[in-house]
């Protein structure tokens, strides 16, 4: 479960009065309560991110109990005190799909009533589906159907990476840098057949790219989606298997992630700066990462749906990757297979592989673009 990366705001008071949080579970709904002393002003934050919601409240009590909401609802309540505002930010789970605000008196409320998720018709397993395994058996190729082309097409920004100087790992007769493109022009090619689709590679030839050079090309051509295509490696050649990494600003969670993000991060991208006060501008970095963090994470389930019938797919894992700092982008890091290890290397020589590796990631871009 990712949280919200906020920095709390902890500024002297000069008077304070009580809110009470106030919480009830609905068959349609789920309400939030703030109860307070006297009517008040309020507004809604605006926020690129559809799953966090920001209540500003012109209040600076201090004594609030947000424990009590259920997380099955709201994953997190991070609170922000500034004077005599505070801001509550909700992270909303995927149970909800909208919310009303309104007010009722005598006492004063502000009510928000969180819009359940209607229960849905379970959906068919890739592993319980006949015509999926017939294709992973032989060539994991899209199922045969009409795509009609789109106005807006989904920008998909590929990132082969190292490359030039950074030859990356080198295992078992193979240099990272040219698998990694290798795979990254595979992916690229099929993508490109289908017309809902917008392709870019951040470098499409062996030279060397800095990592914060790769994310400002992905901002600049405004990228629904980032991908960035390494391989693994390991001291021990002992490991094997398939792994994706999400963004995570606390570090990595895990000490496999560690040393991971080790070998990777070789650079640091500036927090957004949009006000000369540091602290600002740390709330307004964190705040618009949020997408990359959560968005990135529900990427990476549909790629383990899809690759865990191509590959041994190990696990989902979040470290500080630099080269997933792109604000407001969905991001992952895919770490194909070990170079390291004899028997990955073998599939990494095998064009089958990366073909029916490419398309369980297209499969994945599509379901995640496009479920139904």
């Amino acid at each position: 479960m990712i949280r919200k990366i906020l920095i709390l705001i902890l500024l002297a008071v000069n008077t304070a009065f009580a809110v009470n949080i106030k919480h009830a579970d609905h068959s349609d709904y789920y309400r939030v309560v703030f109860e307070t002393e006297k009517p008040v002003e309020f507004k809604e934050i605006p926020f690129l991110d559809s799953k966090i919601f920001v209540l500003s409240i012109n209040i600076s009590s201090k004594k609030v109990n947000k424990n009590i909401l259920k997380r099955k609802y709201i994953k997190s309540l991070d609170i922000i005190y500034n004077g005599e505002t505070t801001k509550f930010v909700f992270e909303i789970s995927n149970k909800i799909t909208g919310y009303k605000i309104y007010t009722l008196k005598n006492p004063y409320r502000i009510v928000i009533d969180f819009i359940k998720k209607k229960p849905e018709k379970r959906a068919v397993k890739p592993e319980e589906d006949p015509i999926y395994n017939i294709i992973v058996q032989y060539d994991l190729k899209e199922k045969s159907k009409t795509v009609k082309p789109v106005k807006d097409k989904k920008i998909i920004v590929i990132d082969p990476g190292h490359g030039g100087k950074d030859p990356g790992a080198i295992a078992n007769g193979l240099r990272e840098k040219d698998v990694n493109l290798k795979i990254a022009k595979k992916l690229k090619e099929i993508l490109e057949k289908d017309p809902r689709f917008k392709v870019y590679l951040t470098r499409n030839r062996d030279r060397f790219i800095r990592l914060y050079d790769r994310t400002v090309f992905a901002v600049k051509k405004k990228a629904d989606l980032f991908i960035s295509i390494h391989c693994n490696s390991s001291p021990t050649r002992t490991e094997s298997g398939t792994y994706v990494y999400t963004l995570n600003l606390r570090g990595a969670r895990s000490k496999l992630a560690r040393l991971v993000e080790q070998r990777e991060n070789k650079a640091v991208i500036d927090y957004v700066k949009v006000s000369t006060n540091p602290l600002v501008n740390r709330i307004v970095a964190d705040l618009a990462i949020s997408t990359t963090m959560t968005e990135g994470r529900n990427f990476a389930y549909y790629l383990r749906k899809y690759l865990k019938n191509v590959t041994e797919f190990k696990d989902i894992d979040s470290a500080n990757f630099a080269v997933l700092k792109t604000p407001g982008i969905p991001s992952v890091l895919v770490e194909v297979l070990y170079l390291t290890d004899p028997a990955d290397a073998q599939l990494l020589k095998n064009d089958r592989f990366i073909q029916n590796f490419s398309y369980g990631v297209y499969n994945a871009i599509v379901d995640y673009f496009y479920r139904e």
